[in-house]
């Protein structure tokens, strides 16, 4: 039987078979991952659409990252003052329940200034982590330590002053004037005692930072320390307020050659401790203020963040992501060409004379 040559069409039906085949697969990786191409360099031209806006979407993760970062310290320094506060006006409602009823029990009110001065000392030195928060830049170090130097330098104002030695205005002077309690005095650390620890800042966007910087021994929080401290010591120094008849020998009280000057020096110097803590409170409540401004301008700008990531995730949507109803329109429309070549490479893979002449 003589055969016919047809080994030109059966090449050329051989290729056109593998493109068809490659369509195919091309096609079906397409239904299954949703993306035009598993290549950057499939997209052609939109490629550059794509790339920047995935760059746009990774820059921004990366600020929205710092932002959550820092609103997570901002919650816990916003905590930690509130919860100073609440430890300070208790000890002023100490303060001033006994001023109202005009006794003083030196006993209770200095115990309870002890116990919250050790409480306060913890929330001074809350930490994210291992990062100090109310150091500024000296994440690492306490920001306040318990050296005992300022307890020392307190029982010695007081006794001074019980001696005689200084009048009440320079008791009030000694604690108040911070040339003379001194940070290093207090405890502080010594970037902070020296005023070498710089600001905190959150890099939020490409040209801003916000500064959410709150140091240890800012006037609020340091009058706090101070103030509750100083009430601490009081029952270190003094036994009573004035000098009662029948008082053992050698009973302690404020100074004053009656029992009035005594009640008057005493109440001078208890009220300015009240003054004192009125004036942290105070002072703490603008720190809290601009520490919730910052906490809210964050929040506003993560929320535009958002929507600019959802910007880019839409250009990249509309580059790289398949029409799922095209796709499959021409996948049939590829199928059924398969099946007929398969059956037209068949057909012409089995031509003899015979079958050619007809």
């Amino acid at each position: 039987m003589t055969l016919v040559s047809t080994l030109g069409q059966s090449l050329d039906q051989v290729e056109r078979l593998k493109v068809m085949q490659l369509q195919l697969a091309s096609l079906q990786t397409q239904i299954a991952t949703g993306k035009k191409t598993q290549l950057f360099k499939g997209l052609g031209t939109d490629v550059i659409a794509s790339e920047r806006a995935r760059e746009g979407i990774s820059r921004l993760d990366n600020y929205i990252n710092n932002i959550d970062i820092v609103d997570r310290r901002l919650k816990l320094m916003i905590g930690a003052m509130n919860e100073m506060k609440n430890q300070a006006e208790s000890v002023l409602n100490a303060i001033e329940i006994q001023t109202q009823q005009g006794e003083y029990e030196i006993g209770a009110v200095s115990n309870l200034a002890r116990n919250t001065a050790s409480f306060l000392r913890d929330l001074v030195n809350t930490k994210d982590g291992d990062r100090y928060l109310f150091g500024g830049s000296e994440t690492t170090t306490a920001p306040l330590s318990n050296t005992g130097t300022m307890q020392t330098y307190m029982v010695t104002q007081l006794t001074s002053w019980t001696n005689a030695a200084i009048d009440t205005d320079q008791l009030v002077s000694s604690y108040n004037d911070r040339m003379a309690l001194t940070d290093t005095i207090i405890g502080y650390s010594a970037p902070l005692s020296s005023g070498t620890a710089k600001n905190v800042y959150v890099r939020v966007e490409n040209m801003t930072e916000i500064d959410y910087t709150v140091y240890a021994n800012s006037g609020g929080m340091r009058d706090i320390i101070t103030g509750v401290n100083m009430m601490a010591q009081i029952d270190q120094v003094l036994d009573k307020v004035t000098l009662e008849s029948g008082d053992p020998v050698g009973t302690v009280t404020a100074p004053g050659a009656t029992k009035q000057e005594q009640n008057d020096n005493f109440y001078q110097f208890f009220n300015d401790m009240a003054a004192m803590l009125n004036r942290a409170l105070d002072s703490m409540d603008s720190e809290l203020y601009a520490l919730s401004q910052s906490q809210a301008q964050i929040s506003k700008i993560k929320e535009s963040h958002k929507l600019d990531k959802n910007i880019f995730a839409d250009i990249i949507n509309q580059v790289e992501d398949a029409d799922m109803n095209e796709v499959a329109v021409k996948l049939n429309s590829l199928q059924i060409q398969l099946e007929a070549s398969y059956r037209v490479t068949a057909s012409i893979s089995s031509l003899s004379l015979v079958n050619f002449l007809g």
